[in-house]
């Protein structure tokens, strides 16, 4: 899932793209690529539905087991290996299960990442724990969606400043923003977009995970 479309690009700047514009839609796909990416490594989630499967973990005996990646979507399996590092046997997993009645072990508490034991807490161990679950967000927040259409903006002037069709003007647009040919006078426009990018910024720091 994308952070932004090409339609949301198109709408704020009041302008189209095809395969003979600069840059081309392909590029566009290619600059929505690269901020989806940006955008998870500094917040250290995915605003997606994202799968781990038998992520195998260390446990420290406390009922508050953090997972690496939150908000939790659900957890498939939670088990946790009875024979322990070093034993001579093979991994003895044994199920944990999701529920607050006493015949169960754990609920979740999704936006901290954590899940939260009320009976049968996992003992200390090293790699004694093995779990398959969702993190993430089903639909890609609006805080999100917009820095992710500031910043490939940002590239598309890039990419229109680098091009050779324009060498020749004295000034490059895309949509209401402009900026000098050379680079050096940055108009108004061209800070109202820097501010609104270091603003959406801040608002997507909210979302920041704190790992173990």
């Amino acid at each position: 899932m994308a952070y932004t479309t090409e339609a949301n690009v198109e709408a704020y700047l009041g302008e189209s793209f095809d395969a003979t514009t600069t840059p081309a839609t392909a590029d566009i796909t290619i600059f929505i690529g690269w901020v989806d990416k940006l955008i998870e490594d500094y917040t250290g989630t995915a605003f997606e539905s994202t799968a781990v499967s038998a992520e195998i973990l260390d446990s420290e005996g406390n009922s508050r087991f953090k997972l690496p990646k939150r908000p939790i979507i659900s957890v498939t399996t939670f088990e946790v290996d009875k024979a322990g590092l070093g034993s001579s046997s093979s991994p003895d997993w044994e199920a944990r299960t999701e529920g607050r009645t006493n015949s169960e072990d754990f609920v979740i508490l999704a936006d901290e990442g954590v899940l939260y034991f009320h009976n049968d807490i996992p003992s200390v161990g090293i790699q004694n724990v093995r779990i398959t679950y969702n993190y993430g967000y089903s639909t890609v927040p609006k805080d999100v969606e917009r820095l992710a259409t500031l910043l490939v903006v940002k590239e598309i002037l890039k990419a229109r400043l680098a091009d050779n069709l324009y060498s020749s003007q004295d000034s490059i647009s895309v949509g209401p923003i402009n900026i000098s040919k050379a680079g050096t006078q940055s108009t108004s426009s061209v800070r109202e977009l820097d501010r609104d990018i270091e603003e959406a910024w801040k608002a997507v720091g909210k979302f920041k995970t704190v790992l173990h």
